[in-house]
């Protein structure tokens, strides 16, 4: 069976955002409330070829003090083309949900559930905060122009956080200080996330 994933036209969503070909941009609930509403669910393997639509991404910086959880992608992973890149990034793609919770909460839930696909907590380990910060987009490169990210910060109770398949990637705990050694090999949306949400937080 094909899978269905969460994406809504490119021409509605610029129509609640303002454009920005590459960068970050800022968002309210109010708007992710009506980009759940104005989506639809189509075959993934279509959308990947359509520039008439974006598929909607939650894409999480995972975070713990003045630490963040760096990954390093494996060639174990599917998209070959993110390969050996560095990413600060949890999240996929979203899937059909039947449950009557509301649009923001629908989105918290997928976040989730990719989170805990990718991560597994230890006991007394716990998620304390998921916050929405804004989107990023990036139409500069192929693997990223038909997609756009809702940028999350989980923020977790301690650094008892482990990759599940570690044959498709690997992470360390980088204190903030410490994250820009390694910005010339982070993915771009890593590199959008950190310019302009990481790199401006106040200690």
């Amino acid at each position: 069976m094909d899978e269905l994933v969460f994406a809504i036209q490119v021409s509605e969503l610029w129509d609640l955002l303002p454009y920005k070909e590459q960068g970050f941009i800022k968002g309210n609930s109010d708007v992710l409330r009506m980009i759940v509403r104005k989506g639809q669910f189509r075959k993934r393997d279509d959308l990947e070829e359509d520039p008439s639509f974006k598929q909607i991404i939650p894409y999480a910086v995972i975070s713990c003090k003045n630490s963040y959880l760096l990954f390093r992608r494996s060639s174990g992973q599917t998209e070959h083309r993110l390969h050996n890149k560095f990413t600060l990034g949890v999240g996929g793609h979203m899937n059909p949900s039947y449950s009557t919770v509301s649009e923001e909460q629908y989105l918290i839930d997928e976040l989730k559930r990719e989170f805990f696909e990718e991560l597994t907590l230890s006991d007394g380990c716990s998620i304390e905060d998921i916050e929405f910060i804004g989107f990023i987009n990036d139409e500069t490169i192929p693997v990223s122009r038909v997609h756009t990210g809702l940028l999350y910060d989980i923020r977790v109770s301690s650094r008892d956080v482990y990759v599940r398949e570690t044959d498709k990637m690997t992470a360390a705990w980088i204190k903030r200080s410490g994250l820009a050694e390694f910005y010339e090999l982070m993915e771009t949306w890593t590199k959008i996330a950190y310019d302009c949400y990481i790199r401006g937080i106040a200690v």
